[in-house]
């Protein structure tokens, strides 16, 4: 064998070498950029040096309510408790936070001044009145910040979504208000409105198929918009209305 197919031969190695480390990445490194860039605590929140269990130990630090921090990483424990990585050795818990600001592949996206403290406190206990513009905005604007994450079947946030998964992080996280589980229970929560411009109101759910079981849900954004967790392909989008895919009926929650 010659030196330059030696050569090829040995690139060829490296390169397969390489592309196995890239898949053996966690992806909790993996999917930083692109997607939550800052987050917002809501709670005096523990500081813990590790995400994995029995590797784990709580740090007597603490990060004060309304601390604003840069996500480094994030991960899913075995007992499914999201965990996001805000400094060398220093993890807290998801649930602890809201996202204040996301990230495309190539520049930031969609970024959100942090909350204030009564902003905060509204969020975490669903202290706003039912129907005010607030809860409206709040769920809104989670919503919108959600567009470019994944979509998975099954998946109920806070990184990776299906459509009724979604709709059920979104109204928890922003407004603290508990929504069934799938499209089928979803749709009889609330009360009925017309899919239609005059009658939708921002946070209002719309549905798609038959409207005793639909199979898709999405959150209307106002103007015509919707977000929607639609599929492997497209993940979170934020779409627009056509009456070539028209939703069968829409349901009031706030």
């Amino acid at each position: 064998m010659g030196k330059s197919s030696k050569w090829v031969k040995l690139v060829t190695v490296f390169a397969a070498f390489f592309a196995f480390a890239a898949l053996k990445t966690p992806a909790a490194y993996a999917q930083v950029k692109g997607r939550v860039a800052r987050v917002q605590t809501i709670k005096k929140t523990a500081i813990w040096n590790n995400y994995k269990r029995g590797r784990r130990k709580k740090t007597k630090k603490y990060l004060k309510k309304g601390t604003v921090k840069k996500v480094q990483a994030e991960a899913t424990d075995s007992k499914h408790t999201v965990w996001i990585k805000v400094g060398s050795k220093k993890w807290i818990q998801s649930k602890n936070t809201v996202v204040v600001s996301t990230t495309t592949k190539s520049k930031t996206a969609q970024a959100k001044a942090a909350l204030s403290s009564t902003q905060i406190t509204q969020a975490a206990s669903s202290q706003a009145p039912t129907g005010s513009n607030f809860r409206q905005a709040a769920v809104v604007n989670l919503a919108k910040q959600q567009v470019g994450r994944a979509y998975v079947w099954g998946g109920v946030g806070p990184y990776s979504f299906d459509c009724s998964g979604l709709v059920q992080w979104v109204y928890k996280t922003a407004v603290g208000k508990t929504v069934s589980r799938t499209t089928y229970t979803q749709v009889n929560e609330g009360y009925e409105v017309p899919v239609s411009a005059a009658a939708l109101q921002p946070g209002d759910l719309l549905f798609w198929g038959a409207k005793s079981a639909p199979y898709h849900v999405a959150i209307y954004v106002g103007n015509g918009q919707y977000v929607s967790a639609a599929d492997e392909t497209q993940g979170v989008i934020l779409a627009t209305l056509s009456s070539y895919y028209w939703p069968v009926t829409a349901r009031h929650l706030l």
